[in-house]
């Protein structure tokens, strides 16, 4: 998230002083940068889930 709040403030203060400057690669980086925290979070989720799993069929 810091990731992605960055890349919006870079594009924010790029936009203020430079209107010639392509500032859609600022908010793909930002997409991406959330993007990459969602996947890392659900796949943290799901080895969470997978090892309660594992713990209850263990009982």
């Amino acid at each position: 998230m810091a990731a992605a709040f960055k890349a919006m403030k870079g594009a924010y203060e790029v936009a203020r002083r430079e209107r010639s400057v392509d500032v859609d690669v600022y908010f793909e980086c930002a997409a991406q940068a959330c993007s990459r925290l969602s996947d890392t979070r659900r796949d943290r989720r799901q080895q969470l889930e997978q090892g309660r799993e594992k713990q209850a069929a263990a009982q």
